[in-house]
């Protein structure tokens, strides 16, 4: 009913989170997406960030993203709106004003106009930006790493169909999506509805490498085309060669390539970003491009949603539902090489799973 007279509402860390604090500040650090550019328009909207709220609004001066809570009594600004002249969020409980830095402008129920604002009603804000159709947030005012470099699709040509996927949201962590979005070894038997091949399960030891971004690796896969490509025919095989840019933390570009029988190759690129909302739950924002003659944005929204389908609900499965940073906590097979790397480097460059004594 009433907060202890010792409690502080002004801390970084958000009370009752899933994260330990040590994870929550590195991961705080990153760049991550929390919603599609074009979901912000005339409103503010709410979007949640390893545990904090936060409140999007965009005014004339540009895009804001605050703690989604007025700085006078707590209540929610996505609930407000933008004035009239287009410059400030708008509290709906008591109308205070908020500009694009955050600064309260106006408390209409201030009778002196001559009386000065308090500087202390004002919004925690962070860094936003937008890229790639995306709205990205660091939680911090330096960011350890920048934001994944992917330049074909931020200039893409008119070779390239583009597709944003709808977001998705699983009951797993960032980190075990990210770990499946690079697996390799559970295409056979997972994807049997889309593209696996459980007649070619082998995978072949492939050159995983450590850039300035991240991990990549590639390997070929035989798949069976479902859905695609001579969907009528079942047993319709195709040789794709599988690249995987994966950027720290959670950010993968899966290039995939099929030679025709002319010699000409055909590219799809599928961009996939975990956003962590909490420990356990996982905004999925993803979006593709292929220079595929013929290729349609309905049938690829249709397909990837599909292998969507085929993976969430074992990864929601898996447990336990943090990714063990300690090697050997798992049993490993042998396709298992970037799992393991990728565990390593979150622990060894970063420090994450890492107690307080140690951090």
């Amino acid at each position: 009913m009433f907060a202890n007279v010792d409690d502080r509402f002004d801390d970084e860390y958000p009370r009752n989170s899933s994260f330990t604090e040590n994870d929550w500040h590195i991961l705080a650090s990153f760049w991550h997406p929390v919603a599609f550019s074009n979901e912000v328009q005339d409103k503010p909207i709410r979007v949640k960030l390893l545990d904090l709220y936060l409140v999007l609004y965009r005014t004339k001066t540009g895009l804001t993203a605050a703690n989604d809570v007025c700085a006078h009594r707590g209540a929610a600004l996505s609930l407000g709106w933008i004035d009239e002249e287009g410059e400030n969020v708008v509290c709906p409980m008591h109308g205070l004003h908020y500009n694009h830095e955050g600064t309260c402008t106006a408390v209409p129920s201030i009778s002196d106009s001559s009386r000065k604002i308090s500087s202390k009603l004002c919004l925690r804000t962070y860094q936003v930006t937008e890229r790639y159709g995306l709205i990205w947030v660091c939680l911090k005012p330096e960011s350890v790493r920048p934001m994944p470099e992917w330049p074909l699709l931020e200039e893409a040509t008119d070779d390239w169909l583009t597709i944003k996927m709808p977001k998705g949201f699983w009951n797993a962590s960032a980190s075990r999506h990210t770990e499946n979005f690079n697996d390799i070894a559970h295409l056979s038997w997972v994807h049997v509805q889309t593209f696996g091949n459980r007649n070619r399960p082998e995978i072949p030891s492939c050159d995983l490498k450590r850039t300035d971004y991240g991990l990549t690796f590639h390997f070929p896969y035989t798949e069976v085309e479902r859905m695609f490509f001579d969907s009528d025919d079942e047993t319709k095989e195709r040789r794709v060669t599988y690249t995987h840019y994966m950027t720290y933390p959670f950010a993968t570009d899966l290039m995939l390539e099929h030679e025709l029988p002319d010699g000409t190759v055909e590219s799809s690129h599928i961009y996939d970003i975990a956003s962590p909302v909490s420990a356990r739950e996982t905004a999925i924002f993803q979006m593709i491009q292929t220079n595929i003659e013929g290729a349609t944005a309905e049938d690829y929204i249709a397909y990837q949603g599909k292998v969507n389908e085929e993976d969430a609900p074992l990864v929601e499965s898996q447990r336990p539902e943090d990714v063990p940073l300690n090697v050997a906590a798992e049993i490993h097979i042998p396709a298992d090489k970037f799992s393991i790397q990728y565990r390593r480097d979150m622990m060894n460059l970063f420090g994450l799973g890492k107690s307080p004594m140690t951090a």
